[in-house]
């Protein structure tokens, strides 16, 4: 006796249809999106002193920026003077008067995790605004640690 299998299946025969299968996709690929997490940096360009001793910037919600204007040269080709640019909480603010850091800091709560102040400053601003700088927030009862750059290669800075 001979077993005899017929086939009751046919395959597919015509066109798949590549809507569902886009449309999986396109659902993945939002989920993925939605779901991860990004690392946002600051957008201001900062290139602080480097330092044998320090460890690079801390970590702290107070911060105050301090950046230089880019370079420009006059009508003759002289390279003009650059002056510094404050930022503190994505705003430019000026060193003193009532939009000013100092007004800027009277406005901060009195809670233990913001006691900090983190100075990142360009390598090239003076010293006497990084000074002015300090002294506000010392005035406000502030720690202040300036941000640096680690010495790689063993060179001095």
């Amino acid at each position: 006796m001979a077993l005899i299998l017929t086939r009751r299946l046919q395959p597919l025969r015509g066109l798949v249809d590549l809507v569902p299968v886009i449309t999986v996709v396109l659902l993945l690929l939002l989920f993925f999106l939605l779901s991860s997490s990004f690392v946002l940096q600051p957008g201001i360009k900062i290139d602080p002193p480097r330092s044998l001793s320090g460890g690079g910037t801390p970590s702290s919600r107070l911060i105050v920026a301090v950046a230089l204007t880019p370079p420009d040269v006059d009508a003759n080709g002289m390279p003009l003077k650059r002056e510094p640019i404050l930022y503190f909480n994505d705003q430019i603010l000026t060193l003193d008067g009532p939009g000013g850091l100092g007004a800027a800091l009277d406005q901060l709560p009195q809670s233990h995790d913001t006691r900090s102040l983190v100075i990142k400053a360009d390598k090239d601003v003076p010293l006497d605004l990084v000074t002015q700088i300090m002294d506000i927030a010392f005035a406000h009862r502030l720690s202040v640690m300036i941000g640096t750059k680690p010495v790689t290669g063993g060179s001095s800075p």
